[in-house]
């Protein structure tokens, strides 16, 4: 469905992959803080479960935005032996449940009350599924896609889980920050938990392109110098490497407190953004014949432009000698 003529992915694609994962993720985390009895949940979890609705609302709003006819979205569900709509059942069923488990945490509802914890734990349960679901996904969904060889790796479904995993992590703590419980034990648990999560996201980064550049696939191999050394070299080595994963790795030299979760948990949300942007968008498909180089970069073309100057002043000198 997004397989345009196009050397890359658009941005609306990568919204959607960054926000479905935060906002399930986000939920996963707080669903197995509640699952443990952990006390701080009451406290942050009605309002974390909704806002992990409203991230993934806005997300599955930049797939349907992302969809060749914005009118006929409801097609997407029509085809149950598709990746893609297994992925939209599962977020329909992930935002219904992560709502109606939010509605259990505020004293308003009718339903509040201790009695109707069995059903609060069966909605968290699906709940979760579905999530874990949703972030995992894109992983099978993208290597199907066989005119992208980048994403045939077998490792980019682990890769996917362990960084919504860091932003599941990092969006419960930025949460609990906001709510005033940036210094509940539960939450210093998560911050050490974080921390092997992103050592396990580093080596699984740098061990992921090392295997693309030495895959012996054309289009797998051009994807690895986009990443490190084309046009997405900034957001790779700026964003996803030392704010996402360097800055906050450095951060644990500074103790514990809620202004340095806080903090941490925005730079591991950014990090997360920029991969996605990077390991969805650097994905170029492989070539038909005659349309091998149908595509430019911007700076690929001054540089031939620069070249073709450079040539007609030699001739120049050479035809027209002074």
């Amino acid at each position: 469905m997004w397989e345009k003529k196009q050397p890359y992915w658009e941005g609306l694609a990568v919204g959607y992959f960054f926000l479905a994962a935060l906002g399930a993720m986000t939920f996963v985390v707080a669903a197995l803080l509640d699952l443990s009895g952990v006390g701080v949940t009451s406290a942050i979890n009605g309002w974390i479960s909704l806002a992990a609705v409203v991230v993934t609302g806005i997300g599955s709003l930049c797939l349907m935005l992302e969809l060749g006819n914005k009118f006929k979205f409801f097609l997407v569900f029509t085809n149950p032996s598709s990746i893609m709509s297994i992925g939209a059942y599962f977020l329909s069923l992930f935002m219904v449940m992560a709502f109606i488990y939010a509605t259990f945490f505020f004293d308003f509802i009718p339903w509040y009350d201790t009695g109707t914890s069995g059903l609060r734990t069966f909605i968290a349960v699906i709940g979760m599924i579905a999530a874990l679901v949703l972030v995992t996904y894109p992983g099978l969904e993208l290597g199907e896609a066989r005119g992208r060889t980048f994403w045939n790796g077998s490792a980019l479904v682990p890769l996917f889980f362990i960084s919504g995993s860091t932003t599941g992590l990092a969006g419960v703590m930025l949460g609990a920050v906001m709510l005033g419980q940036g210094d509940a034990p539960a939450i210093l648990v998560l911050d050490k938990i974080l921390l092997g999560f992103l050592m396990a996201l580093l080596v699984f980064i740098l061990g992921y392109l090392i295997d693309m550049k030495h895959s012996g696939r054309e289009a797998s191999v051009r994807a690895v110098q986009i990443i490190l050394h084309g046009l997405y070299k900034n957001t790779f080595y700026g964003g996803m490497i030392l704010i996402g994963i360097i800055l906050p790795l450095a951060m644990y030299l500074l103790g514990v407190n809620p202004g340095v979760l806080a903090v941490k948990a925005l730079f591991v949300i950014i990090g997360a953004a920029c991969f996605r942007s990077v390991f969805i968008q650097a994905a170029v498909r492989i070539g038909l014949p005659g349309e091998d180089r149908e595509w430019y970069e911007e700076k690929e073309l001054l540089a031939f432009a620069d070249r073709l100057e450079k040539r007609w002043q030699e001739k120049k000198t050479w035809l027209y000698p002074e």
